[in-house]
């Protein structure tokens, strides 16, 4: 298995195996507004380390989907009981 990285500009993305870069390379890359993804995986080809970096992707959503749904719900009940509680007040 060989270790690729990433790297992304923007819309683009750029997958190497770390062991065909060299430091002029990654400069040459870095001149051309490329940041390095601060993930990198051991894969069999270029294809399965795609593969492997769209699915932490899709992981990642959905935690995050989860938490936000999670926040959603307690702010909707926070606000049910603020209504509630403003017009059960005694003015």
């Amino acid at each position: 298995m060989e270790k690729y990285v990433f790297y992304f500009k923007e819309g683009t993305s750029k997958v190497f195996a770390e062991s065909t870069l060299d430091k002029d390379d990654i400069k040459k890359l870095k001149q051309e507004g490329f940041k390095k993804h601060h993930l990198d995986f051991f894969a069999e080809s270029k294809q399965d380390a795609i593969t492997k970096l769209n699915a932490g992707n899709q992981e990642n959503l959905d935690a995050l989907r989860e938490f936000s749904g999670n926040h959603m719900v307690m702010v909707v009940i926070l606000l049910i009981t603020l209504v509630v509680t403003l017009l059960n007040w005694n003015w």
